[in-house]
């Protein structure tokens, strides 16, 4: 279905979201000129909420603006209220659109913390589990309250409206303000006028089922539209004679739309909302209707496109709105009025202010922002720190803003823990085929406990069925709280199936059995980077399952002791499809006993990885990896392999196999297109060439095999998925698709 033709229900489920209104402050700063009452009849202006409709406001302010029509007060919901707040803010018409167009609204409505911000082990959960799925098991199996905490919308707002932060109302803004938000508990309209301006467009933005909503106490906040999507009685409360509302025209329902229950549904939602509309146009004195019918509310990357139905609409109705029009002494007047009133300057923080936390984790939060006392505001800073707090996935959000206590100016700092975790659950699947007979489906679930054996310890269980199989347990431990070394004792039972090939045909199918503990004592050295070396003792079984007999026996038992050093640096920008950055992995093992070996045998197995953008769409990228067996040969399946997806495409998976290997890959993906933020980002379409070797394996190897390859990649909620076809050598050709890690 089309979500332009549900314009009114979206306004409901898409926008933003946002957090409730603070305390009120106390100024510390010489009080602002006060509004003296115009000697003409006040105006109000009114915006409703609808997604990224809303930027159509913007256009109408700016034909406002260019034919001198004074705005004395601005009332809005959900879009409405960003741009009006905004606007009362001070800002220019040319200022929105700086705002809304330098935004990365992918990033901003996934909801996700950077890849870059994660600390190392949250990085690891998610080069485990690519997927933007997260639950927790702190009240049994739970789920966040919202897809997107509103987290990266809330800093847009703390960043921009700080200057504003010893407000006592939203009447001494250059532009009195007010915006609407549902109190969820009581199911009553709220209107916010006064506390912190940032958070309260957050909480008229808090789309239920996408935004979590806002607490403040005992009560929660959600986006307006549903109380009040069009406030012009807000605009009249608050004294305007003459109200200009502007509303989001998304045309008529085309019945072919509503062919589904999710489509009745939500147009059963677009009525309800449509009814409180209806009140509010019949009230205003000029109704702008901004013809937004070719758009969807979730076209963000649309602004440029619509920001102009709104002064095409203002156009429409310029005789109705050129009476209220002031001449050029009285606009000059004006303005100079309203700009007397905008705030830039802000003082030194003396001191932090952690809001809602008490002991050890207070003491953790406050240290983090000491740094910034006595010195000049630099939110940049500022939301770097609040990235690293973040990044260890304890808090929901943390916003910031300033405070007066003893007249002093301090920076305050709001952290609020996630209410659902921990501990953590991720969860995911996996798929993988290139033919109609290898098909491989796989789940996972890892469970993260922290702080079980002190500050900084985490409890890692993963569980997989597929094939591969198996449990595994992690203890990891600081040697003290804030250490970068660390202890990791480990146990784990594990079950692979893998097969066994002759040139193109499979011969036989085994499954490597591998039961073990050990543990690693290793090195953090920041968010990127770790280092670790340890000893296990395995117990390890391979048996055949599938097939005849193969010449070189593949059927062992054995106990080995395996001592390992592994190096591992995460430098690119996400996981899912990285744009700009490196990687390298990199597997150092010892094994006193190995498959057809006499005595003991050392292998080394690495990957880099590099990616660099190309323009705004593009992706250039090239993969090297490569495993030696050290001189030792003939350890059949515990070789190394290549084939199948995304290891050389057009060979079967696992159809090469030897002691050693090179693989590279090089390529191009450019971006075809976004994806609906809730269920994804964005579609890539690309190619890439691969060429590999395997050395030390039978006579049915190719002499350098290599392929091109196609792909289309889907970056969706529940991780990549990808598929395309391969063209090799001789009688090598593949169709492929997959679900999970690309690289």
């Amino acid at each position: 279905m089309s979500l332009s033709n549900y314009g009114l229900r979206w306004r409901i489920l898409l926008g933003f979201s946002g957090a409730v209104l603070a305390s009120g402050l106390s100024a510390a700063v010489a009080q602002k000129p006060k509004i003296e009452p115009p000697k003409r009849p006040t105006i109000g202006l009114v915006l409703e909420g609808g997604g990224a409709l809303g930027f159509a406001h913007i256009g109408a302010i700016e034909w406002l603006e260019a034919h001198h029509i004074p705005v004395d007060y601005v009332a809005g919901t959900s879009m409405g209220g960003l741009v009006g707040g905004l606007y009362a803010a001070g800002n220019s018409p040319d200022d929105i659109k700086d705002f809304v167009s330098d935004i990365h609204w992918p990033g901003v409505l996934s909801g996700q913390i950077p890849f870059q911000a994660l600390s190392y082990r949250r990085k690891e959960d998610k080069l485990a589990y690519p997927n933007r799925v997260e639950l927790g098991l702190k009240h049994g199996i739970s789920v966040p309250n919202g897809l997107n905490s509103g987290a990266a919308v809330g800093l847009l707002f703390d960043r921009t409206l700080i200057p504003y932060w010893d407000l006592k109302s939203f009447d001494d803004l250059p532009i009195p303000f007010r915006c609407v938000a549902t109190e969820l508990t009581t199911g009553t309209k709220h209107v916010f006028e006064d506390g912190s301006l940032a958070q309260a467009m957050r909480a008229t933005m808090s789309i239920p089922g996408m935004f979590a909503p806002v607490h403040h106490g005992n009560e929660i906040y959600s986006d307006g539209a549903a109380v009040d999507n069009l406030p012009v009685d807000v605009a009249r409360a608050m004294g305007a004679d003459i109200v200009i509302a502007v509303y989001l025209d998304t045309g008529p329902v085309k019945p072919e739309s509503l062919s589904s229950p999710l489509a009745v549904a939500g147009r059963n939602v677009s009525i309800m909302v449509a009814a409180n509309e209806k009140a509010s146009m019949a009230n205003a004195d000029v109704l702008i209707k901004a013809d937004v019918s070719k758009f969807g509310a979730t076209d963000f990357d649309k602004s440029t496109e619509i920001i102009p139905q709104g002064e095409k609409a203002a156009e429409a109705d310029a005789s109705a709105l050129e009476k209220y029009a002031l001449n050029d002494a009285d606009w000059k007047a004006y303005i100079a009025q309203r700009e007397s009133r905008k705030r830039t300057k802000l003082p030194e923080p003396q001191f932090i202010d952690v809001y809602g936390m008490q002991g050890a984790r207070q003491s953790v939060v406050a240290a983090a922002f000491k740094k910034y006392v006595n010195k000049p505001i630099d939110t940049t800073e500022i939301e770097k720190s609040i990235a690293d707090l973040e990044g260890t996935g304890t808090y929901a959000i943390i916003n910031y803003n300033m405070v007066a206590e003893n007249g002093k100016p301090g920076l305050l700092i709001r952290p609020r823990l996630k209410d659902y975790a921990p501990p953590f659950l991720n969860v995911g699947l996996t798929l993988l085929s290139n033919n109609s007979n290898d098909f491989q489906l796989g789940a996972g679930l890892r469970a993260t406990f922290l702080d079980l054996a002190g500050p900084g310890s985490e409890l890692r269980l993963d569980g997989t069925v597929g094939p591969v199989a198996g449990i595994t347990a992690e203890l990891f431990k600081p040697f003290e709280a804030g250490s970068h070394w660390f202890v990791a004792p480990r146990l784990y039972v594990t079950n692979t199936e893998t097969a066994y090939f002759e040139g193109t045909s499979q011969l036989a199918q085994f499954k490597q059995r591998r039961n073990g503990l050990g543990a690693d004592i290793g090195y953090q050295f920041n968010a990127r980077t770790e280092l670790r070396a340890g000893e296990d003792f395995q117990w390890f079984e391979e048996r055949r399952t599938v097939g005849s007999p193969i010449p070189q026996n593949q059927e062992f038992k054995l106990t080995p002791l395996v001592t390992s050093v592994r190096f591992q640096y995460l430098g690119q920008d996400e996981v899912m499809l990285p744009t700009k950055g490196s990687a390298v992995r990199t597997n150092l093992g010892y094994y006193t006993e190995r498959p057809n070996a006499k005595g003991g045998v050392t292998q080394l197995n690495g990957q880099m990885e590099h990616f660099i953008p190309v323009g705004k769409r593009g992706i250039l990228f090239g993969v090297g990896s490569g495993g030696t067996s050290f001189g030792a040969e003939n350890l059949g399946l515990a070789g190394f392999s290549l084939g199948g997806p995304l290891r050389l495409t057009a060979y079967s998976r696992g159809e090469l196999l030897g002691s050693d290997y090179v693989l590279g890959q090089a390529g191009y993906l450019v971006r075809l297109t976004h994806l609906n933020p809730i269920f994804g980002d964005a579609i890539y379409a690309g190619g890439f060439y691969e060429l590999g070797k395997v050395f030390g394996g039978n006579s049915f190897t190719p002499s350098l095999p290599n392929d091109g390859t196609a792909i289309v990649v889907l970056k969706t909620l529940v991780g990549p998925l990808y598929g395309g076809g391969s063209v090799g050598g001789k009688d090598h050709y593949k169709w492929y698709f997959g679900l999970g890690r690309i690289f």
